[in-house]
């Protein structure tokens, strides 16, 4: 029973204390990037409206970002505040080592940790393609005829490529969509072109069709006008998905990507990345714990005086860094999405507890 309670008090402390961090650090985040978005917003039209639907649409994806850093910092301010106030000291004499205390912890690593998974997995993909669907629905300028095409989105779909020229009213209205048609050896076997598609009732309908094949021989190009038939391997849910510049996607939608030939924008390999990126969340957590650990040898006496906080802080700060300098490999295909998900908290984990069997020698 008094163990039940001591691991009840030290875990609710560092989750509250973890939660208040990271509501600072994402209203940070958050107002930085309303800075740069409130202008667009206002000359919408949109209001304060916009401006509290951009960023309630916007801070899971925040949430999700600075979670580690977030648990950290959090976990930084307890164990500090337990070693200056003698608190550790008292769990050492009664018996408690560093290992123990740790294992004390854990669960609110779980609880973060698997929390933030699911948010990543089944939260984050539905509000980023709310928020990408309503800014290409309030842009006054989407899709009018003789604006610069900055956007291109081009996907596969299989054999298939798409490319779409204009993206507007959250999809559902295309401009200058080909098709381009490929055979099992990826060779082009036709193409299908129209000036503007638009989907009604469950289909697309495009105005100005022309398809383009090759003679049987391959010699000259045959162009003939369209029909009703121009069929895009896409709804306009997934046109504003695969418009997004990250893979936001649930793990039943990497695993049709990745098995299924569905819809992507992206290279398979970013698709993979946020497939394990979820799954090691936990474990970049406890690597941050791990990582904090150290504070708990500062001499009572010494107070703040002692820069080893900062020492911790600074861990934390360049095992973010190298986390990302990794996952961009991995995304970029250069290391197996494993891999690159796994290689930074190894490496963390190993200098975490370097430094405490440091500590431990003094």
């Amino acid at each position: 029973m008094p163990r039940f309670v001591l691991i009840k008090a030290l875990n609710r402390a560092l989750l509250g204390r973890f939660m208040l961090c990271g509501a600072v650090l994402v209203s940070l985040l958050e107002i930085l990037a309303l800075l740069e978005k409130t202008t667009p917003i206002l000359n919408r039209h949109l209001g304060v409206r916009g401006i509290l639907t951009f960023a309630f649409l916007h801070l899971p994806a925040l949430s999700i970002d600075i979670l580690p850093l977030a648990f950290m910092v959090g976990a930084l301010f307890l164990l500090t505040q337990m070693t200056l106030s003698s608190e550790i000291s008292a769990l050492r004499a009664a018996g408690l080592s560093t290992p123990a205390l740790y294992r004390l912890l854990i669960p609110a690593v779980l609880i973060a940790g698997i929390g933030g998974a699911c948010a990543q997995y089944w939260l984050v993909p539905p509000c980023e393609n709310a928020l990408t669907t309503w800014w290409n629905r309030t842009d006054p300028l989407a899709g009018k005829e003789g604006q610069p095409e900055d956007d291109i989105l081009w996907f596969r779909a299989g054999p298939t490529l798409v490319r779409i020229g204009q993206i507007a009213q959250g999809g559902y209205f295309l401009r200058d969509v080909t098709i381009y048609h490929r055979d099992a050896t990826g060779l082009l076997t036709g193409t299908e072109h129209t000036n503007i598609l638009t989907y009604q009732n469950g289909q697309w309908h495009p105005d100005g069709a022309q398809d383009l094949s090759l003679s049987d021989d391959k010699s000259f190009v045959n162009v003939t006008k369209g029909d009703n038939t121009f069929v895009i391997p896409a709804t306009p849910s997934i046109i504003m998905t695969l418009s997004q510049n990250g893979a936001f996607v649930t793990p039943a939608q990497i695993s049709a990507i990745l098995h299924k030939g569905a819809p992507a924008s992206l290279p398979r390999a970013t698709y993979r990345m946020a497939l394990f990126t979820g799954m090691i969340l936990p474990v970049q957590i406890a690597v941050m714990l791990l990582l904090t650990l150290p504070v708990i040898y500062i001499p009572p006496r010494a107070g703040l005086r002692n820069p080893l906080p900062v020492y911790v802080l600074a861990a934390g700060m360049g095992f973010v860094i190298l986390q990302g300098m990794i996952s961009a490999l991995g995304n970029a295909g250069t290391l197996p999405a494993p891999l690159a998900v796994s290689v930074g908290p190894l490496l963390g984990a190993l200098m975490g507890l370097t430094w405490l069997l440091r500590m431990e020698e003094r």
